[in-house]
């Protein structure tokens, strides 16, 4: 089990648990691009919660 959260000695925040379920899941720990669809959904929902929060 040790062999499998190992990943190439790197240290990082992640704690093993976390590496394991990644490696299961096939999610790579390096961050990516958002893509455009994202970075609009992203937009929206901050002016959404701008609204709400402005109408308290």
């Amino acid at each position: 089990m040790e062999r499998n959260l190992n990943i190439g000695g790197k240290n990082d925040s992640v704690t093993p648990s976390t590496r394991l379920l990644n490696q299961k899941l096939g999610i790579l720990s390096a961050p990516r691009m958002l893509q455009p669809s994202e970075i609009a959904l992203l937009r929206q929902s901050k002016q959404e919660i701008a609204r709400k929060v402005a109408g308290k």
